[in-house]
């Protein structure tokens, strides 16, 4: 890092972050902001509906470099709610940016995060305004079998999508996956890649570990992470006569408890512990031994950073971009479509489990996922000539 590098003024436009409404919503970005702020003066701006009794509400926090901004609007019901909403959203995210001029000058960068739909702003200050922007997309929508994939969605949002990846000065992904799944389905445009960040902080290793092997998974439980599967898979393992246990955080979905619960081993080697914060998930996977994840497709998923930093071995699908997160020094990869994959792969993790280096793990995962780390991502990207708003 140059010893007097100059602190740049970045405004963020964000299309997710955590809200009142959905505390995990983009916590993803909310990281990367902080990671930005280690080296520049980052200004979120965030918009979204509420139930309020006022007509609108505003919450501001600063921090070290980084000022959160949320804005929030009275939600409404009826016929024209829709156009409401989006026309409302547009006035209080352009008055919220004139505010920010007025006190802080022009910004030296803009950058977007999730092009649907925060670009439609960046748009319009590239033609009103002439600033330019760079846009980081996060949202996993770029697979035929996602739901809500790109082609799925409504040509105003897809045509949106494409302007905004066309006019941006650059693209950043969060996984080399993403990227080119960009340029196959909206836009040959080059890319960089900053992948998601962890808090190290809260994710590294522990000394106190669960007396019986324990396999952790974490995820919003939705079909496309193959819960049953896990589930098949360590039922498989126990009627083996294999001691271990599996824990599972997110939503508590009454299907897969009532699933375990006929296995006979809900709550015996089977534990579900719902939505916990981020900082339980942490104390978790400090005591278990290995992530398990079993998803039929994945972008870049967070989870895998965070037990690779708190020392874990992980097992998951060779799906998406975890084979850029992943090698055999850390992890066991499956086929989601071969039958029994991954309770063989359980039991080689339970027999080979003395074989993973924990601190090592951890230590090659802090310096590649790390805030540091990450923070000299956002370094480079910002240094660019072409990442101004001004040319």
């Amino acid at each position: 890092m140059q010893l007097f590098m100059q602190r740049k003024k970045v405004l963020w436009l964000t299309s997710w972050y955590p809200n009142r409404n959905d505390r995990f919503d983009g916590d993803f970005i909310q990281r990367h902001a902080h990671a930005a702020a280690i080296d520049h003066d980052i200004h979120v701006i965030y918009v979204t509906d509420a139930d309020l009794e006022t007509a609108t509400e505003e919450e501001t926090k600063v921090s070290t470099g980084l000022t959160e901004q949320w804005i929030y609007f009275r939600r409404r019901k009826g016929l024209y709610n829709k156009l409401y909403k989006q026309v409302y959203w547009r006035k209080l995210f352009l008055e919220a940016i004139q505010k920010y001029t007025e006190t802080n000058g022009a910004p030296d960068i803009i950058h977007v995060h999730i092009p649907w739909k925060a670009g439609l702003i960046a748009l319009w200050l590239k033609k009103k305004k002439g600033w330019n922007f760079i846009v980081t997309e996060h949202w996993g929508i770029y697979n035929k079998v996602a739901e809500g994939h790109y082609t799925s969605q409504p040509i105003y949002v897809r045509n949106t999508i494409r302007r905004v990846v066309q006019e941006a000065r650059l693209l950043v992904s969060v996984s080399h996956y993403l990227g080119a799944a960009i340029n196959r389905t909206v836009v040959e445009k080059p890319f960089q890649v900053i992948p998601n960040v962890t808090d190290t902080s809260l994710f590294h290793p522990g000394k106190d570990k669960y007396d019986l092997f324990t396999f952790l998974h974490v995820s919003n439980m939705v079909p496309l992470k193959n819960v049953k599967g896990i589930l098949e898979a360590f039922i498989a393992l126990k009627e083996k006569g294999v001691r271990a246990q599996l824990i599972l955080i997110g939503n508590r979905e009454e299907h897969y408890t009532s699933f375990a619960s006929r296995s006979g081993y809900l709550n015996q080697s089977i534990h579900f512990r719902g939505e916990v914060s981020y900082r339980e998930v942490a104390e978790e996977m400090r005591r278990s031994h290995c992530l398990v994840l079993n998803s039929f497709i994945e972008n870049s998923p967070c989870v895998i950073g965070e037990a690779l930093c708190t020392g874990l071995p992980v097992i998951a699908t060779a799906v998406g971009g975890i084979p850029e997160l992943v090698d055999d020094s850390n992890s066991i990869l499956i086929d989601p479509t071969h039958p029994g994959a991954l309770s063989v792969a359980m039991e080689s993790m339970i027999a080979d489990y003395h074989t993973y280096e924990t601190a090592v793990i951890a230590e090659q995962a802090k310096d590649r996922f790390g805030y540091s780390a990450v923070a000299e991502g956002f370094r480079k990207l910002y240094a660019e000539p072409e990442a101004g708003a001004r040319s």
